[in-house]
C-alpha cells in the first residue's frame, strides 16, 4: 500500500525490486491512491483489510509523514507483519502495543521504500521473523484518532473517512448503538443528526431509498455510514472528515 499513485514509475519500481530478488513471492496491491502523506487515510484503509489476509502476511506500507522523517520499522501484531514508517500510522490500527518492533537500518537514499522497506519485507516473507539486524523498539509513536463522546442520552462522533463513492464513514459503531438502546430500555426512540439532516430511523441497505436519496446504516464493519444512493454524499451534503454526527436517544 502506498501514496505513490499509478501515473508514475514508483509502484512498478517497488514490484520490480521484489521480483528481482524473490520472483516467487506473491504481491497483492491494496491501494496506491492513498492521499499523499495522509496517514489517517492510510490507517483507515489498512484497518479494514489487513485481517482479511492470512496470518503471516507481510504488509509493506509506503506512506510517509509530511511533518517529519519517521524511522523505518518492522513489527509483528497478532500474527501479521508490517513494514513501514513509525509516523503514528500503525498506532491507529490497534490499541495494544505490537508483540515486537524493530527499527530498520537506514541507507542514504531518497527512495527508502525500495532501499529499506523492500529488503526487510522480503526477509520476513522468507523466514517469518523480524530482521535480526533491526534495533528493538518498545513502543510505537502514538497518534490518537477522533474519540467518541458518550453520555446516557447521546453518542457524539465524527466522520473519520470518505470513501471512493463519497460515503461518509463515522467512528460510531453498532456496539455503541446497541449498548445505548439497552441502557435506555424498551420503547426508546432516537434521532441521527449530521449537517442539516435529521433521521429518526436507520436503513438496512442503501437500496432502501431511491436514487438521489440519503441513507444512514451500519455497514458490514459495524460502522455508521452515511451515503446517497447513486450519489456523492460528501459533495451533496457538504460534509467531510471531522464533521460531527450525533445520535440522541429519547426514553
Amino acid at each position: 500500500m502506498s501514496d505513490f499513485g499509478t501515473t508514475d514509475h514508483y509502484v512498478a519500481t517497488i514490484k520490480a525490486a521484489v521480483a528481482s530478488r524473490e520472483p516467487n513471492l506473491q504481491v497483492i496491491d491494496i491501494s496506491h491512491e492513498i492521499r499523499p502523506f495522509d496517514i489517517l487515510h492510510a490507517s483507515n484503509v489498512l484497518k479494514h483489510v489487513f485481517r482479511e489476509f492470512p496470518k503471516g502476511t507481510v504488509h509493506l506500507v509506503a506512506v510517509d509523514s509530511v511533518k517529519d522523517k519517521p524511522k523505518p520499522i518492522a513489527l509483528l501484531h497478532n500474527g501479521y507483519f508490517f513494514v513501514g514508517f513509525d509516523s503514528g500510522l500503525f498506532s491507529l490500527l490497534f490499541e495494544e502495543e505490537p508483540a515486537a518492533i524493530v527499527e530498520l537500518e537506514e541507507k542514504p537514499s531518497t527512495f527508502s521504500a525500495k532501499e529499506v522497506l523492500v529488503p526487510a519485507a522480503i526477509q520476513i516473507a522468507k523466514g517469518q521473523e523480524l530482521p535480526s539486524n533491526g534495533k528493538p523498539v518498545k513502543k510505537l509513536k502514538k497518534l490518537f484518532g477522533r474519540q467518541l463522546k458518550v453520555t446516557k442520552k447521546e453518542i457524539a462522533g465524527n466522520v473519520v473517512s470518505v470513501d471512493h463513492f463519497g460515503n461518509l464513514i463515522t467512528n460510531i459503531n453498532k456496539m455503541n448503538f446497541d449498548r445505548m438502546q439497552e441502557l435506555n430500555g424498551k420503547g426508546v426512540t432516537y434521532s441521527v443528526r449530521f449537517g442539516r439532516e435529521l433521521f429518526k430511523s436507520l436503513h438496512k441497505d442503501f437500496t432502501d431509498v431511491g436514487s438521489g436519496d440519503c441513507f444512514v446504516l451500519f455497514n458490514s464493519y459495524g460502522e455508521l455510514q452515511i451515503g446517497i444512493n447513486k450519489g456523492n454524499a460528501s459533495e451533496l451534503l457538504g460534509l467531510n472528515i471531522d464533521a460531527p454526527v450525533i445520535i440522541e436517544f429519547f426514553a
